[in-house]
């Protein structure tokens, strides 16, 4: 599952939209690199994929913060909510 689709099931499961704004510079630098990114569902909090970590920050429907080592875990999760 590429990135893209790993969001948008996210999404599904917590039943909001998915909010992505792409990366617009060629590379990332110094002062170009706190673009919002993807990963970002408005009113729940933020979901990451960096690698093969994923970064977890919810505030809505349960406070939740977690480092998960693969989106399979991040998504069990998600169906228990």
């Amino acid at each position: 599952m590429n990135d893209e689709q790993f969001y948008k099931t996210c999404a599904d499961l917590l039943g909001t939209q998915y909010e992505c704004r792409p990366f617009s510079w060629h590379k990332r630098t110094r002062w170009n690199n706190r673009a919002p990114g993807s990963g970002r569902y408005p009113g729940f909090g933020l979901i990451r994929v960096y690698g093969d970590q994923v970064h977890v920050s919810l505030r809505h429907p349960v406070s939740h913060f977690e480092v998960y080592d693969s989106k399979e875990q991040v998504l069990a999760f998600l169906r228990t909510l």
